[in-house]
Order: structure tokens, then C-alpha cells, then sequence
């Protein structure tokens, strides 16, 4: 069987390429809506579509950077106590029972949540209310915060089953 952190490689790689996109398409419709904006000048249906633009994109760009350090912190938090197993959350020791497929699950779903979220937030900034594009980024937020929570769930597991000994 191959080793936790086999398993977990490929969605941190999947985590990284969605997150650098999410914040680069974001910071480009940051730069495109403000330009947008001011040179708008007296066609205000343009001027809102800017303005809606900018205000997405400094949200997508506060919530992918705010999410990734909320997420780090209780990683932080929950391991800085010397109350874990050893290497928690990914590598813990002990190789019975469900302890590796616990980690591996957790492991891949908290960055494949992440680059859920740091791309949906990206495209619900650049499509409009109740457009195809914002719909899809809004499924892409939810579908990522989901996934976060379930990650979240097995770290918890691991915890229990590395302190009980399952």
C-alpha cells in the first residue's frame, strides 16, 4: 500500500497550480475592474458592471488568503500542543487498522477543498449575478467549503485514533 504522503502529493500539486491561478485570474480582474471603472465615465450600467467586478475580486482575494490562513492556523493550533500523535496530521505513527486511509482521505480532501474554493471564489468575482460563471463559482465555493469540513472530520479522527490507539 502506498505510503500517506504518496497519496496526499498529487492534491497538494492540484492545490497549488488552483490557488496560484485563483489569485492571479482575481488580481487581474481586481486591475480590469478598476480600470473599467474610471474610464467608464458617464455609462453607468458599465460603471456598476466594473464596480462589481472590483468588489469580487477584493472579496475572492480576502477569502482565498484569509481561508488558506484560517486553515493553517488550526493546523498550527491543533498540533502545536504536543497532545497529537507525532507527525499529525499527515504521518502520524501507527500503520493498523484505518489510522493511513484516515489521513490520506483527510489529506487530499483539504487541498482539493481549498482549490475548490480559491477557484470558485475566483470566477464568482468575474461573472455576473446569477450568471453561468458566478454560478459555477458559487458551486465551487460550496463544494470546497464541504470538503474543508469533511477534512476537518478526519483530522479529528486522527486525533481520537492516534490517542485511543485504533
Amino acid at each position: 500500500m502506498p505510503s500517506v504522503a504518496d497519496l496526499i502529493d498529487p492534491a497538494f500539486r492540484l492545490f497549488t497550480v488552483a490557488e496560484l491561478t485563483a489569485r492571479y485570474l482575481s488580481l487581474t480582474l481586481l486591475v480590469i475592474g478598476l480600470i473599467g471603472y474610471f474610464t467608464a465615465r458617464t455609462n453607468s450600467r458599465r460603471a456598476v458592471r466594473y464596480r462589481g467586478m472590483i468588489t469580487g475580486s477584493a472579496a475572492a482575494l480576502v477569502a482565498i488568503i484569509g481561508l488558506s490562513a484560517f486553515y493553517d492556523l488550526v493546523a498550527f493550533v491543533m498540533g502545536g500542543s504536543g497532545f497529537l500523535p507525532p507527525g499529525w496530521p499527515y504521518g502520524s505513527a501507527g500503520s493498523a487498522g484505518l489510522l493511513p486511509i484516515a489521513q490520506a482521505a483527510s489529506g487530499m480532501l483539504s487541498y482539493i477543498g481549498l482549490a475548490c474554493f480559491s477557484l470558485g471564489a475566483a470566477l464568482w468575482a468575474a461573472g455576473t449575478p446569477r450568471g453561468r460563471t458566478w454560478t459555477r463559482g458559487y458551486h465551487g465555493i460550496t463544494w470546497g467549503l464541504a470538503m474543508i469540513g469533511v477534512s476537518m472530520g478526519g483530522l479529528l479522527f486522527t486525533v481520537i485514533a492516534g490517542v485511543f490507539g485504533i
